[in-house]
């Protein structure tokens, strides 16, 4: 059955329609079969974990005890968290409390001899709480039973006597419920004079709050299993999540409960309620609560409207003396939670009332703006903060930005005082100075962005909150697109961001960065090179091609820069290319680029002995780009870093793009002309080098270009966003001979750059001079940004096949399949009969060879303004 199907029979299981009341429709999903149908319904409520009173599952299943007991061991089997919503079931009438169940669940792992990761991320943190078993203790226990022989797991004890005897859960916070579970008389006799009357106080006046009662009788009661605790969340109550302390990154299971938690960590907005964070989500509240009260037990959330713990000397005061004392003296314990989760039962009124009372006391004025800014960033960033070994604190604070996928501007002092602790002077060379590099840009854009009256942003309050873009990513659409209009004015991506990741598409907020998962693609760099008219030589090459030989295009070549589809660029050298680009094409379209040539394979440069390359020589050149300053009146002849801005390319692309109201860079590469492969200017070398190539791209130009077999492109381009530039003269042309070197656009890249802390000042100087995010501008960025995504879905929509343009649509295009075929000479076989629909995810792949011969009409040393 597909998930559709699935998703269908799961609306009716949650609405408890019986079997007689289901449309036919839905019937013919499970056969019309009414066994089928049971079948289905067990299923969904034990992986849900449901309360067998108040679900269908009562209607179909008889024997309760039976069900539970499944719940049990299926969960346990799938090392699923422990089911602390049904405690008052499991621990009072099965007698199977925390501590037994992750004691089997533990046993079961080490006797099968699994390793420590495989235990999901919060099942091992809840195991380390209630066993304090970690991976250094995990380890040692297995090294111990090994050191006894093979026959150690046919011991029962032998594995058992290394283990806990009892729970190590500790007394918990002193706002949580205390319940009682199930005491035998025996129970009662074992029992100290504090413990026996703690038990008569909680029979005869029921759940009472931890604080309430002697700190070390709770103590000691939870560790012999005789109470449990249900930390109350309530409808009103508001959430913060700090620094993550004691999360275990093992792996992520699946399971519903474990998504659900993950979905709302990085929904989590302390300004809102439990309420409206549910109606965000479009969760059912209850679900909500049992997660956030979860994230409490686990002490990875707090609930910012608690009733305070301290003595009030007019009226006495509720709280035990045991707890008031602790409370001045010590630190709440590592091991014990900081906030609450909702059972399945509602909270005691007097946390109730405590709630509400909390909220007026935090209740924000509603006139004054309630949103934030956002930065985006992915992993890569996270990896800099935890490999770079830059500080305890700052990996703390990584991981929580990578398994929240979110830090809010509530934790931002404490991260930017760990990073203001990064010095260069105290780092080596290398990856670690890159690392610290890294941070300190980093540091320099959160202050920037945060707090900053300069920037002007419309309906913001100035805080600023981090958000990883997977893990937004990991949300339905619609959820995600809410989240984003609650909380944020306006969005700023960090650049360049792994080509790995999918970027964060909105509207509204807006994003300053990539718009859409095809400006990550192969796909917007050979836009890139189509409308500056150069670029280096690039071939794109579709999914199941195969070469016999290198492209003559890069024989001139020493190395080539390899591309997978959604990974990033890697070089190779020129005899390792064959196999690596074969073997990559199995997987995935690829795109080549010409990297650097060796000069003694030019007859103009055989003077030369042995094989010298030309170094890869990048400048990135901020945008937007200061109009206002005037350009040299003498010819430049030699670009650097402080007049790259004038080369005629970079003034296109700001131009062509409309890059006056984004931010961003142009990276530059140079290619020296002298081993480059084609003539500056004539199209007839590509024609020679790529002969056969489905279509080759030319340049925005009123220059014809020539045709080639399998050609999509038009003998002459016009496009319906740009006007021709002025045909160039042959003088002009023969010019461009005297020189040597020639600067390209390689790549554009939208966002924040925080890999180089002088293009960061200067991009972000920009923003500020020129008001990026003003409400004037914004309107003009909104704009821009959807003229160009738009003229990008018209380049890929020409190119995607070998048959001539076609409109850009919401479903996937017909092309023809080349999976298996051979490239003989670099000549493309006649198109195979057959016809599939080939697309990845939401980006049209390319279905035929597409070139870039990396020529210019218009000798670049020359260019003055167009």
């Amino acid at each position: 059955m597909d998930d559709v199907s699935e998703r269908e029979l799961e609306k009716f299981i949650v609405k408890q329609i019986g079997w007689d009341k289901l449309p036919p429709a839905t019937k013919a999903l499970v056969e019309n079969s009414k066994a089928k149908w049971k079948q289905h319904v067990i299923r969904y409520s034990i992986k849900h974990q449901l309360r067998w009173k108040n679900n269908l599952i009562r209607t179909l299943v008889a024997d309760e005890r039976n069900y539970y007991q499944e719940i049990v061991r299926i969960s346990r089997l799938n090392y699923m968290l422990f089911p602390y919503h049904i405690s008052d079931v499991l621990t009072k009438g099965l007698r199977i409390t925390p501590f037994k169940y992750y004691l089997e669940m533990m046993t079961e792992v080490m006797t099968s001899e699994k390793s420590y990761d495989s235990l999901p991320n919060f099942t091992a943190a809840d195991c380390v709480r209630v066993l304090a078993i970690g991976r250094n203790q995990f380890i040692d226990i297995m090294n111990r039973c090994r050191a006894k022989g093979f026959l150690w797991k046919k011991r029962a004890n032998g594995l058992r006597n290394l283990l806990p005897a009892r729970s190590v859960e500790g007394e918990g916070e002193y706002w949580w419920v205390v319940h009682l579970g199930f005491v035998s008389e025996e129970d009662i006799k074992n029992s100290s004079d504090m413990e026996h009357a703690t038990i008569d106080l909680l029979i005869d006046r029921g759940p009472r709050q931890a604080g309430e009662l002697d700190k070390e009788t709770v103590k000691s009661l939870v560790s012999r299993g005789l109470i449990y605790f249900q930390v109350p969340v309530n409808n009103q109550d508001q959430i913060m999540v700090p620094p993550l302390e004691g999360f275990v990154m093992n792996r992520v299971l699946g399971d519903y409960f474990e998504n659900l938690l993950y979905k709302i960590f990085v929904s989590i907005d302390e300004r809102s309620t439990v309420q409206q964070l549910a109606e965000v989500l479009q969760v059912d509240v209850e679900s909500v609560k049992q997660a956030i009260s979860m994230y409490c037990r686990l002490g990875f959330a707090k609930k910012k409207n608690v009733e305070p713990l301290v003595e009030n000397s007019e009226n006495g005061t509720k709280w035990h003396a045991s707890w008031l004392k602790s409370s001045t003296s010590t630190s709440k314990p590592a091991s014990a939670p900081t906030t609450g989760e909702a059972g399945d039962s509602n909270a005691e009124d007097a946390s109730a009332q405590s709630s509400e009372e909390g909220l007026l006391e935090d209740k924000q004025d509603p006139e004054l703006p309630q949103k934030r800014i956002g930065f985006l960033f992915d992993s890569l960033l996270t990896a800099f903060l935890m490999m770079g070994n830059l500080g305890a604190g700052l990996k703390t604070h990584a991981v929580t930005m990578f398994e929240v996928g979110k830090l809010a501007d509530e934790a931002l002092d404490d991260f930017l005082a760990e990073l203001a602790k990064v010095s260069l002077d105290e780092v080596g060379e290398g990856e670690a100075k890159r690392y610290a590099e890294h941070a300190i840009t980093l540091a320099h854009t959160l202050t920037f962005l945060r707090h900053n009256p300069a920037l002007q942003v419309p309906d913001s309050d100035g805080g600023l909150d981090l958000l990883r873009c997977e893990r937004l990513n990991s949300l339905d659409d619609a959820t995600k697109l809410r989240i984003l209009h609650k909380n944020y004015s306006v969005l700023i991506c960090m650049a360049p961001i792994s080509a790995e990741v999918a970027p964060v598409a909105s509207c509204i907020p807006p994003v300053y960065g990539p718009t859409l998962a095809e400006f990550n693609s192969p796909w917007f760099k050979l836009f890139t090179y189509h409308v500056a008219g150069d670029g280096p030589v690039s071939l794109l090459l579709p999914k199941g091609t195969r070469l016999r030989k290198i492209p003559p295009a890069f024989m001139a070549c020493e190395k080539v820069s390899v591309c997978a589809w959604d990974h990033d660029a890697y070089i190779v050298s020129r005899s390792q290319l064959l196999p690596i680009l074969n073997d990559a094409l199995l997987a995935a379209p690829v795109l080549i680029q010409a990297h650097s040539y060796s000069k003694n394979t030019h007859g103009s440069s055989k003077t030369h002995t042995g094989v010298k390359n030309t170094a890869l020589h990048t400048i990135d050149v901020g945008f937007p780009i200061d109009t206002s300053e005037d350009e040299p009146l003498d010819i430049i002849t030699e670009y650097n870093e402080d007049n790259m801005q004038f080369h005629p390319t970079v003034q296109r692309l700001h131009s062509e793009m409309g890059l006056e109201h984004m931010c961003g860079f142009i990276r530059m590469v140079r290619i020296d002309t002298s081993v480059r492969g084609f003539s500056k200017g004539v199209s007839l070398g590509a024609s020679q080098a790529l002969s056969g190539v489905g279509s080759i791209i030319p340049s925005r130009t009123s220059t014809p270009i020539p045709q080639y077999p399998g050609s999509a492109v038009p003998s002459t381009v016009a496009s319906p966003y740009t006007t021709p530039y002025a045909t160039v003269t042959q003088a002009t042309m023969h010019t461009a001979n005297r020189y040597t070197g020639d600067w390209v656009p390689l790549e554009v890249h939208f966002g924040l750059p925080i890999f180089n802390t002088k293009l960061n000042r200067q991009v972000m100087d920009k923003i500020r001079d020129r008001q990026l995010f003003g409400e004037e501008a914004l309107r003009h960025h909104s704009k821009q940004s959807r003229v160009l995504a738009l003229r990008l879905l018209d380049f890929i929509a020409t190119y995607q096949t070998a048959s001539g343009p076609v409109p850009h649509p919401a479903t996937p295009l017909p092309s023809v399949s080349t999976s298996g075929s051979t490239v003989e000479d670099f000549a493309l076989q006649e198109a195979a009969p057959d016809v599939r629909w080939l697309v990845e995810g939401l980006i049209v792949l390319p279905a035929t060879e597409i070139a870039f011969p990396g020529h210019s009409n218009i000798p670049a040393a020359l260019y003055r303004k167009i």
